[in-house]
């Protein structure tokens, strides 16, 4: 016989309830015949006493227990057999490369660019649906900081430690971010690879054409995110701004003809970092867009769940114990 599987065990504590209920019923009983005494008349106290059935008293708040206790092992959510079912995760495997230079620290974006970005890779990551999702970080140099995975809670852990300290701070390549995430995809498929590169746009080396023609061959397709403002703003740094070797203050700004052109040539779209996110759910309905494929079938038992059978027993009893009358007899005048 297959042992029974409970969902909410915890409710069971609920069952220590019963023990006050019963002795509230006792007083309420013994109170309601001392009530009979004190206010009715003595000569009709053996008739209304005499008129109740002890038994079905006892009957009647036994069925209420009962229902009581039902309806708790309800909340356990009891699972009484199983079934094999065969579950097909379907998706597209995605690498999301950041920026992490200092430029990413200015607070054109408020409350700063980086900060922002991370904000925004945390809500696209919370509404992905089988597809793996990897990360990777860059300066003028990149490295993955989470590989593909489909354990978003990893990713989103991943994601956490991301900052400006992680990588030496002497420039910004987007080519080497694009080949260093290129790598992040297999090589088996030819499609259902996503990179989305979020930066200020801001490179210091050559060679990103090349790079992107180099993911292409696997099938990959490169979405940029700009962040920050075309005007430019100086780079906080302590408690004052970044300066360059002769003194003067660094100024960045968004550069969007570059990360429109990687779109270009990814064969992907260029997004502006709005306040409201709008570019993450555009890039939502391009991934839709997309052929998913199958990563893997996993079998598993599904336990059936019988709280239905058990309210539904409760339900009756309590009809039963509604309906059932506490007297002995009907009193005749």
């Amino acid at each position: 016989m297959e042992r029974i599987k409970y969902f909410k065990p915890e409710y069971f504590n609920l069952m220590w309830l019963i023990i006050p209920i019963i002795i509230l019923m006792i007083f309420a009983y013994s109170k309601r015949l001392m009530n009979i005494r004190e206010f009715i008349n003595p000569l009709l106290h053996s008739r209304i006493i005499g008129s109740l059935s002890k038994r079905k008293i006892i009957i009647k708040r036994v069925l209420q227990i009962l229902v009581l206790a039902l309806i708790i092992f309800a909340l356990t959510g009891p699972q009484i057999g199983s079934k094999l079912v065969k579950l097909k995760r379907q998706g597209i495997d995605i690498v999301v490369a950041v920026d992490l230079s200092k430029s990413m620290l200015a607070e054109d974006i408020t409350p700063s660019r980086l900060k922002k970005t991370k904000h925004e890779v945390k809500n696209f990551i919370n509404e992905l649906d089988g597809d793996r999702i990897g990360l990777v970080g860059f300066t003028s140099r990149a490295f993955i900081q989470c590989p593909l995975t489909s354990d978003y809670d990893a990713a989103l852990m991943f994601l956490d430690l991301m900052d400006t300290s992680l990588l030496p701070q002497d420039g910004t390549s987007l080519a080497q971010a694009v080949k260093v995430a290129g790598t992040a995809f297999s090589d088996k498929d030819k499609k259902h690879k996503l990179l989305i590169v979020i930066s200020d746009g801001e490179d210091h080396e050559a060679g990103i054409s090349e790079a992107v023609a180099e993911v292409k061959e696997k099938g990959v397709v490169v979405y940029t995110i700009g962040i920050g403002s075309i005007e430019g703003v100086p780079i906080p740094v302590g408690n004052g701004f970044l300066k360059d070797s002769d003194g003067k203050t660094v100024i960045t700004k968004l550069n969007e003809l570059d990360l429109k052109k990687i779109a270009s040539e990814g064969n992907g779209n260029y997004y502006y970092s709005s306040t409201g996110e709008a570019e993450l759910k555009e890039i939502f309905t391009d991934i839709g867009r997309l052929e998913k494929k199958e990563y893997d079938e996993r079998t598993f038992k599904d336990y059936e769940h019988r709280f239905q059978l058990i309210l539904l027993l409760a339900l009756t009893l309590f009809f039963i114990e509604i309906f059932m009358s506490e007297s002995r007899k009907e009193i005749t005048e």
